[in-house]
């Protein structure tokens, strides 16, 4: 049965993904833990776990499966030893575990949402939602991506240490917030199964389309700036198309030009001290922090909120403390996006002859087109940054009338 996405090959074909029915029995002979199972998988008495299939097409209609690819087919498990794929499951990251992501099992298990192809590598990248794999890009896929991953240890393989993340999903965001939490002692916030919020929880999570806003305004909203620092748009503040920073480069080779967090400082810096790729030795900034001391809340960047992306959702909403809608706006491709905010260093609209990154406050976008639609590079513009609830005893408000400014 195809499920969620398609993707076209530059040969005419079409990658498809595609879920098939395993009995209770084959799941318990492919070395699966029934203890790990939700009670549905016992209920129903089936899995349903994902596939991939390239299919030639035949004209006028139909088609002929030239390739395929089976999860069940690359399983690792450390469960049952008298099964075929016991074995220690660090050592082989090229496999599936069995256990998922240690969590309980659902029937649909791997839930793969969306599929790309990189016709450079000739790689095939898979968001898998339900085993909290592939939520970010790396190296391997494309030198867009700066995250690296031998097999067993990730790591920063280019000079982009200090800059934001991108290459980033909405469930990898979301899965960073988790995880962090977890460090610090924290209480997690998301579902990563459902991608729901226990807003009462107090981890970190990713900021509501309202927090975003209250926190870009800077506690200015009397009168409202259009950006974070003010109504007139300075590229010696924030990192924006055509911001001739020593980060930019001279074509799509180069991509991502982002700079490092909080660059914009106002300081003079050094080539010496941050070993951009640029030739320029020196490099003057404006101090681009906003009324609360947040850097980067304009260009950069584009910021993945918590909130699904809904076309009119605040002309519905509560007024206070808007947390989005319960799904969102259908795009082009028919699924629903979360949102984004604070625009990027990509592209945007020129005012007065500036081009701004789509950077104004009351901006709202969703992360489709600068996802799966984007031309150049998926994702490569898009990243985050955290939010947790106030500790007890500080309070205050935000409204709709702030949120859309």
């Amino acid at each position: 049965m195809q499920h969620h996405d398609i993707r076209r090959l530059p040969n005419g074909n079409i990658l498809m993904l595609v879920v098939e029915k395993k009995t209770y029995a084959e799941a318990i002979a492919a070395g699966f833990n029934p203890s790990k199972f939700q009670p549905e998988i016992a209920q129903k008495g089936y899995m349903l776990p994902d596939s991939v299939i390239e299919i030639k097409p035949t004209k006028p209609v139909g088609g002929t499966v030239v390739w395929e690819w089976h999860v069940w087919d690359h399983l690792i498990q450390d469960y049952d030893v008298t099964k075929s794929n016991y074995g220690v499951v660090k050592s082989h990251p090229e496999l599936i575990d069995a256990a998922g992501d240690q969590k309980a099992l659902a029937a649909f298990w791997n839930h793969m949402n969306s599929i790309d192809y990189n016709s450079a590598l000739d790689q095939i990248a898979l968001s898998v939602r339900g085993n909290s794999e592939a939520y970010y890009y790396t190296h391997q896929y494309s030198a867009a991506y700066s995250i690296g991953f031998d097999g067993n240890t990730f790591s920063i393989v280019d000079f982009r240490a200090n800059h934001p993340v991108v290459g980033v999903m909405w469930y990898g965001a979301a899965a960073y917030c988790n995880g962090l939490s977890q460090q610090s002692g924290l209480q997690a916030c998301y579902n990563l199964q459902t991608g729901t919020c226990d807003f009462a929880k107090n981890g970190y999570r990713l900021p509501t389309e309202a927090e975003w806003a209250y926190a870009a305004r800077g506690g200015q909203y009397n009168p409202y700036y259009n950006y974070p620092y003010g109504n007139s748009i300075d590229i010696t503040k924030a990192n924006l198309p055509d911001s001739r920073d020593p980060y930019e480069g001279t074509d799509s080779s180069t991509y991502p030009w982002t700079t490092p967090v909080g660059f914009y400082d106002g300081k003079l810096h050094l080539k010496s001290e941050y070993n951009w790729p640029g030739s320029a030795t020196s490099y003057q900034t404006s101090h681009g922090a906003n009324g609360f001391g947040l850097y980067d809340m304009e260009g950069n960047i584009w910021q993945l909120v918590h909130d699904w992306y809904g076309t009119d959702y605040y002309s519905v909403s509560p007024y206070d403390n808007p947390k989005g809608p319960d799904t969102g706006s259908p795009m082009p491709d028919g699924k629903p996006y979360r949102g984004m905010r604070g625009g990027n260093w990509y592209n945007g609209l020129v005012i007065s002859g500036v081009n701004d990154g789509h950077s104004r406050v009351s901006n709202r976008d969703p992360s489709y087109y600068r996802g799966p639609l984007d031309p150049k590079m998926s994702w490569c513009m898009v990243g985050f940054r955290v939010a947790r609830n106030a500790e007890p005893g500080a309070s205050f408000s935000l409204t709709r009338k702030l949120r859309i400014g």
